[in-house]
């Protein structure tokens, strides 16, 4: 271990590894729940349309989020936004739906890879749709992501299938989603902004599932069912918890645990084998996303000591 330097207190670099530590920590248990979700996914699309699937997760998500919704006398749940609240719940949906059907199909390591474009189209919509300022800089990090995303598709030099475009459009829903959480986070709390989320998924997809055909779960099928929504739900808790563990530009690039997870899971489970395109192309996505994010950050502190003079 090295010694910490004379300038400054032996147990300030001390708390700063163990922040980081126990951030990388929860962030890689988030990549595991993630991981955990898709292979249930994976699992239940054997059997269950995409909004069985989306029902089933929506509803156990309220039945986890109720206890906590309750508390107060369900003061949570009074928002001012609740038009926000239905767009953004319609952006979401749309993007769980097609990466639901997406996991049913593509080899799960150009999947998540082409997942890992969520913040560049969350910085790109948000220029777009709340006016905020993306200089040179960020526009060719986040070009330099979606060169990434070229390199996993390789249009004209392979077929780009139908499910691989629609794993990109369901990024872009996310990214869209982000950018309306960024507006209901003015006022509404992230408990409430998720619970509104799954109370209105959870009839949406009830309707269309019993539309098509809805299969009841035999018993066998319901662990695969419940991990979908307990897995997600301890992803966003385990990823809070790493934020609020460590600053987000140390701790988010370990968020890209989540493509080797995914794939000894994969692996292990389905006998998958990686792509080695994905994989160039996850490289490139994920190192554009990554210098997003540490300039991001080092705005941040740049802001906070502006307005602290």
């Amino acid at each position: 271990m090295t010694s910490p330097p004379l300038s400054a207190p032996s147990s300030v670099p001390r708390v700063a590894a163990d922040a980081v530590l126990r951030g990388l920590l929860w962030m890689f248990l988030s990549a595991l729940a993630f991981a955990s979700m898709i292979m249930c996914v994976r699992v239940s699309s054997a059997k269950f349309s995409t909004f069985e699937m989306t029902f089933w997760r929506s509803l156990f998500g309220v039945l986890i989020l109720l206890p906590f919704m309750a508390r107060g006398g369900f003061v949570r749940l009074r928002t001012r936004q609740l038009g926000y609240h239905t767009l953004r719940s319609v952006i979401q949906f749309t993007g769980v739906v097609l990466w639901f059907y997406s996991i049913g199909l593509i080899n799960l390591s150009q999947g998540q890879a082409l997942q890992f474009t969520v913040p560049l189209f969350t910085v790109g919509l948000a220029a777009i749709f709340l006016g905020e300022r993306v200089d040179l800089f960020r526009w060719i990090a986040t070009l330099s992501g979606f060169a990434g995303v070229l390199i996993i598709l390789r249009p004209g030099f392979t077929e780009v299938s139908l499910v691989a475009i629609l794993t990109v459009i369901s990024a872009a829903c996310y990214g869209g989603a982000n950018v309306v959480t960024k507006i209901l986070q003015r006022e509404d709390s992230s408990e409430t902004i998720v619970f509104y989320m799954c109370l209105m998924h959870t009839p949406a997809a009830l309707i269309i599932a019993l539309a098509l055909g809805f299969t009841m779960p035999a018993l066998g099928d319901w662990p695969a069912l419940v991990g979908i929504a307990i897995a997600a739900t301890l992803a966003h808790y385990f990823l809070a918890q790493g934020l609020g563990a460590a600053p987000a530009g140390v701790v988010m690039p370990f968020d890209f645990l989540k493509l080797p997870v995914v794939t000894v899971l994969a692996y292990v489970l389905f006998t998958e084998i990686p792509d080695l395109w994905a994989w160039i192309g996850a490289v490139v996505i994920c190192g554009a996303t990554y210098v997003v994010m540490r300039r991001e950050t080092r705005l941040g502190r740049a802001s906070a000591k502006a307005a602290s003079a």
